[in-house]
């Protein structure tokens, strides 16, 4: 079910899943996934091996040039197929991370992680328990002194933190971050002395292991800090953006799954000798839900074009995306799991599990509440910025 027009690559994309996920998914393997919180180590190489893989690297890495909106086709399947969170979304989202990076340093880091471990994978460590994913309140910081170079601080709700062999670290850091304002960003190894990791137990998205990485003094290399050139905050700023479009696709993605379950057991379901869907309350439901998954759809791929094509109206875009979609996708869930009854409230259903990793999504990539700021200070700039062009078109006017 695809509520808008599809490009001949979106659709390749969607294609190239789908004989992925023909293979490789199954509801009790998937079920599984989520009790041993993450993806097989064979189904993630066949994942990387498959043509879906290329979607996922950088050019530097054997990946191909594509669109952010081919890659929202990609995750929103994925999920769709899954009816869950998929690390794939977070691997997709550091390896874009690596694609902003300047050309030299995709070659170093995916060279490095190839030649350690046979896959470009790293965490990344940004948000903390006080700071959330605000990076100017970030307190991991680094320090130099006689002996060194060092990394000290708490990292929390790390995707992949768990299993990832390598962290990307953004911490406060006076010396080494000058040109960006005093952070810096650091490939850290999850084995080096003084990194400790803890599994943090969620309630939903349980296949995104997410993980608290604890730094102790920890010994930092010259060649493990990231080269920004004083780009960082446009870094940033562009990789939030791209969260959101990645997170949305996969609650976008989730709600068509649990879309297609509530139309399921409408038709199969029996009432009193009727089907279930005949009955007006549940064709309401049914109705309201689709209107949501429409407009899902719309928010997701408008962002992605407009991130696509450079536009100023991006920012704007991926948060009124963000701010509607996730919330969007729960509700569809939930409905969903209203129409399934006493069976959706019971792990013989996925219509739970996927309530519980939309919701998750209203919080990822930056909380509902922080998209009302971002919007109304856009909107209010933006308006304000016509009232000027207006006033002086119409002084002009009047002087001609």
């Amino acid at each position: 079910m695809i509520a808008i027009e599809l490009t001949p690559e979106q659709r390749a994309a969607i294609a190239a899943v789908d004989e992925f996920c023909d293979r490789h998914f199954t509801e009790a393997a998937i079920k599984q996934w989520c009790k041993s919180r993450g993806v097989p180590r064979t189904v993630y190489t066949a994942f990387y091996e498959s043509p879906l893989g290329a979607y996922c690297l950088p050019e530097t890495a054997g990946g191909r040039t594509c669109t952010l909106a081919e890659k929202t086709a990609v995750i929103a399947r994925l999920c769709h197929r899954a009816g869950a969170m998929l690390p794939f979304v977070s691997d997709m989202l550091s390896m874009t991370l690596l694609g902003s990076m300047r050309a030299i340093t995709q070659q170093e880091v995916a060279e490095e992680l190839l030649t350690k471990t046979g896959h470009v994978m790293f965490s990344e460590a940004f948000s903390e328990a006080r700071a959330g994913s605000d990076a100017s309140a970030v307190q991991t910081t680094v320090s130099v002194d006689a002996d060194g170079v060092f990394l000290d601080g708490e990292k929390s709700f790390v995707s992949g933190g768990q299993f990832s062999p390598e962290a990307l670290v953004l911490a406060r850091d006076p010396v080494h971050g000058r040109e960006d304002g005093g952070l810096s960003l650091w490939l850290v190894p999850i084995d080096a002395p003084g990194v400790s990791t803890f599994p943090l137990e969620t309630v939903g998205q349980e296949m995104l292991a997410p993980a608290t990485l604890t730094f102790d003094h920890v010994p930092l290399r010259p060649e493990q800090r990231i080269q920004t050139e004083g780009q960082l905050d446009s870094m940033m700023k562009r990789q939030y953006e791209l969260g959101r479009v990645l997170v949305c696709s996969a609650s976008m993605g989730m709600a068509l799954a649990a879309m297609d379950d509530a139309l399921d057991h409408a038709n199969d379901h029996m009432v009193k000798g009727q089907a279930l869907g005949t009955l007006p309350q549940i064709r309401e439901k049914l109705a309201d839900m689709e209107v949501r998954i429409r407009a899902m759809c719309q928010l997701v791929y408008w962002a992605a074009d407009s991130v696509d094509r450079g536009l100023e109206r991006s920012h704007l875009d991926c948060a009124l995306m963000k701010r509607a979609v996730p919330r969007m996708a729960t509700e569809v869930a939930s409905e969903a799991l209203q129409i399934l009854g006493g069976r959706g409230y019971t792990e013989k259903s996925r219509v739970g599990r996927i309530w519980q990793d939309c919701r998750g999504n209203q919080i990822a990539q930056g909380t509902d509440e922080v998209m009302v700021h971002l919007i109304a200070k856009s909107l209010m700039a933006n308006r304000a910025a016509e009232r000027r062009a207006d006033e002086e078109r119409i002084a002009a006017a009047q002087q001609a």
